[in-house]
């Protein structure tokens, strides 16, 4: 009798023990003081997917708009406490060419992957996208979009994925063209 108190004892002491190591932990678990945008450049995003590559702490998200060329490129920047950690370019560009091709060849990633049946490829914390134009008028152009996660951003390649799909039906749905 005196083994089984033992052990019901030492059974005991030991939970007590594992349940205040993870008090303790919980209490170094990062925070997110910043609220995540529901919209980049002027594009509804999905809020999951970004929240996946942005950092997992910090106090203030900033998002500054930038046009790098003369209304030709346009998009933004995401900063967290001053840090840049996203950033997104849109640019009018010759209808037909894969995403995968301006991945490779504009934007020199290498190994990209595809998704959405080619309209999405991907390497790292970098991607393209190409949404296509639906007016009659400009269907000699489309538009392609360049995603970039910094660190301290996270590089999650689903999150990535995941975002460029669904940030180009997003774009395509306004008609951007």
């Amino acid at each position: 009798m005196t083994r089984t108190a033992f052990t019901v004892g030492g059974a005991w002491l030991l939970a007590v023990a594992v349940m205040g190591a993870c008090a303790g932990c919980s209490s170094s678990e990062p925070k997110r003081g910043y609220a995540v945008p529901k919209t980049l450049c002027g594009v509804s995003v999905p809020t999951d997917a970004l929240s996946r590559l942005l950092p997992p702490s910090g106090d203030h998200l900033t998002v500054k708009d930038n046009t790098t060329v003369a209304d030709a490129v346009t998009g933004c920047d995401v900063s967290v406490d001053g840090d840049m950690v996203f950033s997104i370019e849109k640019e009018r560009i010759d209808a037909g060419r894969s995403a995968w091709n301006i991945a490779a060849y504009d934007r020199r990633l290498v190994a990209a992957q595809q998704a959405d049946g080619g309209k999405v490829a991907y390497a790292g914390g970098q991607g393209v996208t190409v949404v296509s134009c639906q007016e009659k008028d400009n269907q000699d152009e489309e538009i392609s979009v360049y995603v970039r996660t910094l660190n301290p951003g996270r590089q999650d390649e689903s999150a990535l994925r995941d975002f460029l799909t669904r940030y180009r039906g997003a774009l395509g749905a306004q008609r951007p063209c």
